[in-house]
């Protein structure tokens, strides 16, 4: 929560009397004179503290705390302002002074504190339980879409990080924590709201360790084209879907190696095809966008894909 404070001023007395006696003319430089017989007297009194006075666009001292603070003036209308200690006027009025009249006037400061949700709130999503060799996605999942960039820093306890390093997305590789518990925690800040709304989150995962004589699962390629056209694309994409789907808890891995062409380097490019793709896979083909993740490989003549299968507890080959 980021919070706010202001301070306002209320009138909580109003009084003129009459028979008035020689007061100092301010509190600034305390200097004694009497009051003249033409003159009225502003007396101004505040709570819980003292607070500047201006009368008619001058600066002339203090309110009072306890008694009023007096100040001689000439009859007619004087424009009072009373400042809060953020040096802004609180308080102002047009006060009526007239011969041999003492115009009483009391004010009381309330400071209000005022609390704003932060602009960005997270919480981590990552899977209960997996088997031992698979890769493990992490995500921090907005509840509130932040208006400012934000840093994401990850700590993983147990487990190889092996890619999404202050991103909102890790995968951490779990080969050899049979039995044990691979732990995420997100440091979620910024440079704005940092110690009123950092956020720092964790999900624990345990892994399941493969028995002895399971054989370990292997990925392997259900595709490799070039991209021609995205109807194209999109017809090539449907095998891989399906064995995906048909696959209990296998992940689909797409590699787009981007060409070096014209379209490949303008139009083409792999920020651009990687979001088709997902989109299409997602929406059009009901894919569980827990199960694919796309990898940019090294650049080649042409944009190029090549998916892979991976059943739990298998390893994707290295990327080139």
């Amino acid at each position: 929560m980021r919070t706010k404070r202001n301070t306002y001023f209320f009138v909580i007395g109003l009084m003129l009397t009459l028979g008035l006696t020689s007061v100092f003319a301010n509190d600034t430089d305390k200097a004694k004179r009497k009051r003249l017989k033409t003159e009225g007297i502003l007396s101004i009194k505040s709570s819980p503290a003292a607070y500047p006075v201006r009368i008619d666009g001058q600066d002339v001292g203090m309110t009072g705390v306890g008694e009023g603070m007096e100040y001689y003036l000439a009859p007619g209308v004087h424009k009072v302002e009373v400042l809060g200690p953020d040096g802004k006027i609180a308080w102002a009025d047009d006060v009526t002074i007239r011969k041999g009249i003492r115009n009483c006037v009391c004010v009381k400061a309330v400071e209000t504190t005022t609390s704003k949700a932060c602009p960005y709130r997270f919480h981590l999503e990552g899977p209960a339980r997996v088997t031992e060799g698979d890769l493990v996605t992490f995500t921090a999942v907005p509840d509130v879409e932040s208006p400012i960039p934000l840093k994401f820093a990850w700590r993983v306890d147990n487990g190889t990080l092996t890619s999404g390093a202050g991103t909102p997305t890790i995968t951490v590789d779990s080969k050899g924590m049979g039995n044990g518990v691979i732990n995420a925690e997100l440091d979620v800040n910024d440079d704005v709201y940092d110690g009123r709304c950092r956020q720092t989150i964790s999900v624990p995962t345990d892994v399941e360790a493969l028995p002895p004589d399971v054989p370990t699962p292997k990925a392997f390629t259900c595709d490799e084209f070039i991209s021609k056209s995205a109807d194209d694309d999109k017809a090539r994409f449907d095998n891989c879907v399906i064995q995906v789907q048909n696959t209990p808890d296998a992940k689909l891995y797409v590699v787009i190696y981007p060409g070096t062409d014209k379209a490949s380097r303008t139009r083409n490019t792999y920020e651009r095809l990687s979001k088709r793709a997902l989109d299409y896979m997602v929406r059009t083909r009901g894919l569980d966008p827990t199960r694919v993740q796309f990898i940019k490989g090294s650049s080649r003549e042409r944009t190029t894909y090549k998916m892979w299968v991976v059943p739990p507890g298998a390893q994707l080959p290295p990327i080139d």
